[in-house]
């Protein structure tokens, strides 16, 4: 069974790479920009660069997790984004009044405990 998914799933990305290129080559030569979309499915047969690598794999302005491929058909996985989910990375602006303040657990416990006043006169 393992196998016959492999090779299904080999077989898909043969065709839609296959299907890609042709969408390219039925363009003009001058309106060929080898990239785009295949329906939903994007792919890039250009040249790796180091600003594409990065927006790729680490681009700090998309909260999007699939990016545009590097190369080829598919998508790429934007590892920035997907550790500021987690919490791992981002903005994190604590300020003293952060560290003073109670959280809001024990904010809940000290509304309901009597006040000093009634302990006293009680």
């Amino acid at each position: 069974m393992g196998r016959i998914l492999t090779n299904l799933l080999g077989a898909a990305a043969i065709t839609v790479t296959l299907a890609a290129l042709c969408q390219e080559l039925e363009k003009p030569r001058e309106e060929r920009r080898w990239n785009g979309r295949l329906g939903i499915i994007p792919y890039d047969f250009r040249m790796p660069t180091v600003n594409r690598v990065k927006e790729s794999f680490w681009n700090e302005n998309d909260a999007r997790i699939f990016t545009k491929p590097l190369f080829g058909v598919g998508w790429g996985i934007n590892f920035f984004a997907i550790l500021e989910k987690m919490r791992v990375i981002g903005d994190f602006y604590l300020t003293e009044e952060d560290f003073l303040m109670p959280t809001e657990s024990l904010r809940r416990i000290l509304e309901k405990r009597p006040a000093i006043t009634e302990e006293l006169t009680g």
